[in-house]
């Protein structure tokens, strides 16, 4: 009897954690920030040197982002731009959305494929925020391949649905 009833208890217990787990995943920022208008991303224009599809996965990575097939489904929200250029003036919060594939601030490691700074924002004087800038950096100690790739493997993760992960934040 004693068996079962801890037994309860300890399946209650994970059920518990898992739920709860799963619940903080799913954290809305606070205060809700939007963009005033659909900003333009910069996607770095020197690519992945381990994406051989011609540009270092640079083109499919903007045709991703402003695919609307990409979004299709997500809901209600803004529809980004992107083109590739340089990131040469990379820094965080300057108003200027980058997606750079290094991670200059050296905060992508471990199990981290990307990251996306998100904090640029400020009030509008009337209880909303607005978003002014949200940059992206990359994990190249990782394999990267694109759909464009000839020759992807499976120890390779595609940059481009990578990316659109991150413009999604």
């Amino acid at each position: 009897m004693k068996s079962a009833v801890l037994s309860r208890s300890l399946v209650l217990a994970v059920l518990a954690l898992l739920i709860a787990g799963s619940i903080s995943a799913y954290v809305l920022l606070s205060p809700a920030r939007t963009w005033d208008s659909a900003p333009t991303v910069i996607v770095d224009s020197r690519g992945l040197s381990s994406v051989t599809d011609g540009d270092g996965g640079v083109s499919r990575t903007v045709s991703a982002i402003t695919s609307s097939q990409a979004w299709n489904g997500a809901g209600q929200g803004t529809m980004l731009n992107a083109q590739a250029g340089s990131v040469a003036s990379w820094q965080l919060g300057d108003g200027t959305p980058m997606l750079n594939f290094t991670d200059p601030e050296r905060v992508c490691t471990g199990s981290c494929l990307a990251a996306t700074f998100t904090g640029f924002y400020q009030s509008r004087g009337d209880g909303t925020y607005r978003i002014f800038d949200a940059d992206i950096v990359t994990n190249t100690n990782y394999s990267w391949t694109s759909a464009g790739e000839p020759d992807g493997c499976s120890s390779e993760f595609f940059i481009e649905g990578v990316q659109v992960h991150e413009v999604g934040h």
